[in-house]
């Protein structure tokens, strides 16, 4: 507390100008308690006040809520005699000076803090005290951040009350917790979302050599990476061959593909950079998963197991052969034989898969970043021969799709379509053209 930037060299006693301005602001000798010197007793960190604040809340403290400790050093000052601060947010290019000493316990380099001005280590010390490190308490939930498709609200805690200290333990357990939010559909895809984060940068030069700014177009770099890398903000050059982060993170809500197919019903978003699980109930790690009739922490109970084979249909028209309801799950339609027939799909009025005459291409649908995707896949022959076509739908579905199929001029070639779908145990309805029970919500 001294004025004048002086360092008592007797630990944690009043300075000589400090005692006078409390004597002088109490008056009438009710301050005489400022004479007495503390006793040294109890663990260090009862006495040593920069295990609770580091050096950036002791620069908000002297200069304002802005200010942050200083990001380069001066080898020839000491590092514990002198408080050096960035003050004004958006300079990083200088630093003030107040001079000081960093409260004693303050970390001052690796497994070192300051204590009397010096920046020691547990050697130095005769007998020093283990500090263990312990949480602060949770911030408030931030907001959500996005207004639809599931965005993330998070709240963070900090390893300072007090911070590990002379060989101490870290705190034990997250340092956050995170939920989905606002997870209502959007009108967009996931990977629209993905994509309009990339092409905002579309105005951005890139140096490639360097002072030669070139621009390109932007788009998401599925298939190129996926993971934590593909959440740091990972774009592709659109009609070129590399991909380059546009900036340091996608925003928090952002959904990526993780290294290998994460649980049913969990979900894989970026947060902070990183690709991260949230279970079926929307919370970071919690390992919760829907069972396989898509109910989230369910038992399978509720749906039943419907399976049949079609083999009707008419020459160059589609004809549906099952209708799947809503709430279907774990959908798995396979023909055998795509070379004169093919199957399409259609939601609504809107066809999805086909529905032009020929064999679609491998897609995913809507984006292969939604939960709620239909996959479509052809698997070809050694000769690039149609071998196998399959239509995978995870659900729950939250739109009844209509699966049909389409022969060519060989109308006595009787194929079987097989498919296999989890329902809903409720009211049954019996589809015209494929001989069993589809259950129908109600």
């Amino acid at each position: 507390m001294a004025s004048d930037g002086g360092y008592n060299s007797v630990d944690l006693t009043w300075s000589p100008c400090s005692r006078q301005q409390l004597l002088t602001f109490f008056s009438e000798g009710k301050a005489e308690c400022v004479k007495d010197l503390p006793a040294m007793e109890g663990s260090l960190q009862d006495w040593k006040p920069g295990l609770y604040y580091g050096v950036d809340d002791q620069c908000r403290i002297a200069f304002g809520s802005t200010a942050k400790a200083c990001s380069f050093t001066n080898n020839d000052l000491p590092a514990c005699r002198f408080l050096s601060c960035h003050v004004n947010l958006d300079d990083n290019s200088s630093c003030k000076r107040l001079l000081v000493p960093l409260l004693d316990g303050t970390e001052c380099g690796p497994n070192q803090w300051c204590l009397k001005g010096r920046c020691v280590s547990p050697d130095d010390l005769s007998s020093p005290d283990v500090v263990h490190g312990s949480w602060s308490g949770w911030s408030e939930f931030s907001s959500c951040s996005r207004t639809c498709g599931g965005g993330v609200a998070l709240r963070t805690r900090q390893c300072n009350n007090p911070r590990p200290a002379f060989g101490g333990n870290d705190c034990e357990g997250p340092d956050i917790e995170a939920e989905l939010c606002n997870q209502q559909p959007c009108e967009r895809t996931q990977l629209n979302f993905m994509a309009e984060q990339c092409s905002q940068t579309d105005n951005h030069p890139l140096y490639l050599p360097p002072n030669s700014a070139s621009f390109y177009t932007w788009i998401p770099a599925l298939g190129f990476t996926q993971g934590d890398e593909q959440c740091r903000y990972m774009c592709q050059s659109d009609g070129e061959n590399f991909i380059v982060s546009r900036g340091s993170q996608f925003v928090d809500g952002t959904r990526c593909e993780t290294d290998s197919p994460p649980p049913f019903g969990a979900t894989a978003a970026c947060l902070r950079g990183r690709c991260q699980l949230f279970g079926c109930d929307g919370v970071l790690h919690s390992g919760k998963v829907r069972d396989i009739c898509g109910v989230c922490g369910g038992n399978g109970s509720s749906c039943r197991l419907i399976s049949d084979s079609y083999s009707g249909g008419q020459a160059r028209e589609y004809i549906t052969f099952v209708s799947v309801p809503v709430n279907a799950t774990q959908v798995h339609i396979v023909n055998r034989a795509p070379l004169f027939t093919h199957m399409a799909v259609k939601a609504g009025e809107k066809y999805i898969v086909s529905g032009m005459g020929s064999m679609a291409l491998n897609m995913t649908h809507p984006s292969p970043l939604d939960e709620n995707r239909l996959e479509y896949r052809i698997h070809l022959t050694p000769d690039l021969l149609p071998e196998m076509e399959e239509l995978l739908v995870p659900g729950p579905l939250q739109q009844q799709i209509k699966v049909q199929v389409r022969r060519g001029n060989v109308t006595k070639l009787f194929t079987r379509l097989c498919a296999t779908v989890f329902i809903s145990r409720k009211s049954c309805k019996i589809h015209e053209n494929w001989g069993l029970c589809l259950m129908f919500d109600t």
